[in-house]
């Protein structure tokens, strides 16, 4: 199917970007989702300074490459062997597939899925394919997820369920700005409720950490 979205083209490019240009909004060919996979129509996308890091060539990633790591939307096609989703469900895309398999996954969820972080670097799908065409040229995947765009191809492994009356725009900052701001709080710093906390900086998870309500915990 053809879809619409932001390749980009060339990591490092100097700025400012609206003169060098390195992203293309274009049309893509998007393959059909494969085994153990889904087609999502995404109704919302982050914009994380991850994806930044990539424009500017301080985390270099194959290109092209669809930007876009942490999004929100609804199931439009199931892959074989996908039983536990259903076309209409709504679904957050979060930036590290877990293969439940690997010695990081069975760690308790602690650490990154080792073939979940290595397909990130080579810029594909969990199981190794890339579904994104461009001018008939391969194009890489960002995160499993490749975000800025009207559809995605993921695997089962890179989207969780939500419920309906969850806004796409807060769906899809529980893909990264949640999760690893979230997590923080939760499994690093472990605050217990009635605990007084500080923290600074003004990044995107940061922010999150912030908006974070945990029970009776004051914020100083």
């Amino acid at each position: 199917m053809e879809i619409r979205g932001a390749v980009l083209q060339e990591c490092g490019r100097p700025g400012p970007w609206e003169r060098s240009r390195p992203l293309a909004v274009t049309e893509l060919d998007l393959d059909g989702p494969g085994p153990g996979e889904l087609l999502v129509q995404l109704e919302a996308a982050g914009v994380c300074h991850s994806d930044l890091s990539v424009v500017d060539g301080n985390r270099v990633r194959p290109v092209p490459m669809l930007l876009g790591h942490e999004a929100c939307g609804r199931v439009t096609e199931v892959g074989d062997g996908v039983t536990d989703l259903a076309v209409g469900q709504r679904v957050v895309l979060y930036f590290v597939p877990r293969c439940e398999e690997c010695d990081a996954c069975r760690a308790g969820g602690r650490a990154l899925c080792s073939p979940g972080w290595a397909a990130n670097g080579a810029g594909t799908l969990l199981s190794g394919a890339r579904r994104l065409k461009w001018d008939g040229r391969e194009v890489h995947h960002h995160c499993g997820v490749s975000g800025f765009a009207t559809h995605a191809v993921v695997d089962r492994h890179s989207v969780v369920q939500v419920a309906d009356d969850v806004p796409p725009e807060i769906g899809a900052l529980l893909g990264c700005a949640v999760l690893t701001g979230g997590g923080a709080v939760k499994n690093a710093a472990r605050i217990e409720p009635g605990e007084d906390v500080t923290w600074w900086a003004s990044a995107g998870s940061a922010w999150r950490r912030c908006w974070w309500r945990w029970p009776a915990a004051r914020a100083a």
